[in-house]
């Protein structure tokens, strides 16, 4: 009897005893990342790597980076900077923790860099229905060729433009190209062409023409305004140029048979948006008969705002035209005259 009297009070004794003395937990790894990630990770070659770790434990425990990638005893939390794996290799970071029972726990992540390519890719040049996005890039520069003359190019900036005004109004077949800077190396099979878009649907349409006997009517079918230039196509100067606001028209009297028709938005010499059209006027059933080449035909222009107006004939491309759209008519030609001499 006095045995279990003694047993039921040293019971609850030796309860206590056991919940003051419990076992050591094992240690626990609440972080460990590289670049900021947990599991495996691929990176480009030679990138610079940050690892963050953090070990909990009842007790300090020992922390030890182990692996291809570092080494050496740890603080139970930190960070480190360390030099990623070359191109095509891989690299090991490791964290092991052991406690003074020696409870251990372990984690690792992997890096690979990826192989080195034999060459660059230039950045595309994005066309978006009619509109042309051109990139930044620090390996190339851009330029526009006329014609498929990709060895002749003229810089473009990167930038946003319409298809429309890099055409002069969809006559001009336009390619963009994508040069390679000194000692940059193009990638094998990398797009470095893009032409722009030149059809019906990218054309610029900003006035319209309509004719009658020894004259024409022009029509601005933009919100708008917009600059109307017309003439000989060979003449030193324009037979007149005015200002026509949106939704206005004008008739202009004429004894050319055949007329160049430009208008123009914006900046003649900066990004213009062109329209140009061939005119034919009929030279019959005037006043004073057909006054067409060689015909007789009244003092003109009659009614060019232009005052002094002159019109002196030569060889060569229209002089009156904006200076941008007659570089690329000088291109044209000189294209035209290659082509004729093959």
């Amino acid at each position: 009897m006095r045995r279990l009297v003694l047993s039921l009070l040293l019971a609850p004794l030796l309860c206590l005893v056991g919940l003051a003395a419990p076992a050591a937990a094992a240690p626990v790894i609440q972080e460990f990342t590289v670049n900021g990630s947990s599991t495996d990770l691929t990176l480009q070659p030679d990138e610079e790597l940050d690892i963050v770790w953090d070990v909990t434990s009842t007790e300090t425990p020992t922390v030890t980076a182990t692996g291809t990638g570092w080494s050496g005893t740890l603080d139970p939390s930190g960070t480190q900077r360390v030099a990623g794996p070359a191109a095509g290799e891989s690299l090991t970071f490791g964290l092991e923790t052991t406690d003074s029972t020696g409870t251990t726990s372990a984690t690792t992540i992997t890096v690979t860099a990826q192989d080195e390519p034999d060459g660059v890719t230039p950045p595309p040049v994005v066309v978006q229905g009619c509109t042309v996005v051109v990139p930044r890039s620090d390996s190339f520069d851009y330029g526009l060729a006329y014609f498929g003359d990709t060895e002749d190019t003229e810089p473009i900036e990167a930038g946003t433009y319409r298809a429309s005004s890099l055409t002069f109004g969809g006559n001009i077949d336009v390619t963009i190209v994508a040069e390679p800077r000194a000692d940059v190396t193009v990638a094998d099979g990398a797009v470095t062409t893009w032409d722009v878009p030149s059809g019906e649907d990218c054309q610029s349409e900003l006035f319209t023409v309509s004719t009658a006997p020894c004259s024409f009517t022009v029509r601005n079918i933009t919100g708008t305004s917009i600059e109307f230039l017309y003439g000989d196509a060979d003449a030193e100067r324009a037979d007149g140029q005015f200002t026509l606001a949106p939704g206005q028209q004008r008739t202009v009297k004429t004894p050319r048979a055949a007329l160049l028709a430009v208008g123009l938005v914006g900046d003649a010499e900066e990004d213009p948006e062109f329209q140009i059209l061939d005119v034919r006027v009929p030279q019959t059933g005037c006043d004073g008969g057909a006054v067409g080449a060689g015909g007789s035909a009244w003092p003109f222009p009659t009614n060019a705002p232009a005052a002094g107006v002159t019109v002196a004939e030569h060889d060569g491309t229209p002089a009156w035209l904006p200076v941008g759209l007659l570089v690329v008519l000088g291109v044209a030609a000189g294209a035209a005259r290659g082509r004729a001499s093959r």
